[in-house]
């Protein structure tokens, strides 16, 4: 794929804060489907594929060790790290995209207004 080929877009897009996706690697995604690398939990990578509907997901870097094998103390850790990107996820689904840009004193705000108090 060459980024000078004109169906490839030449601006880099409105990050989200955590995207790591430099702009020489983002100049490779079609244009209106930005492919945003997120936060990385050991193995685990985080993605965001920013289209009409963003898309999260995650996979996991195979590292240094020997590929898919894991012994206890790794497979504890495998799983902590999934737990905490699952997590991390959930967390960006509910927060949405559409929320770039905006200031904490919007943010919390709106958060009160969400917020219910019982007696």
């Amino acid at each position: 794929m060459d980024p000078a080929d004109p169906s490839r877009t030449t601006s880099a897009p409105d990050c989200p804060p955590w995207c790591v996706t430099s702009a020489a690697e983002h100049a490779y995604d079609d244009a209106g489907a930005w492919l945003h690398e997120g936060p990385r939990f050991g193995l685990v990578r985080t993605w965001c594929l920013d289209g009409a509907e963003p898309v999260f997901s995650a996979t996991l870097d195979a590292g240094d060790g020997d590929a898919g094998e894991l012994d206890a103390d790794e497979l504890r850790r495998l799983a902590t790290d999934a737990l905490d990107a699952a997590m991390w996820i959930d967390l960006q689904k509910r927060l949405g995209l559409t929320r770039i840009g905006r200031s904490v004193v919007e943010l919390v705000r709106e958060a009160h207004d969400r917020a219910t108090r019982s007696a």
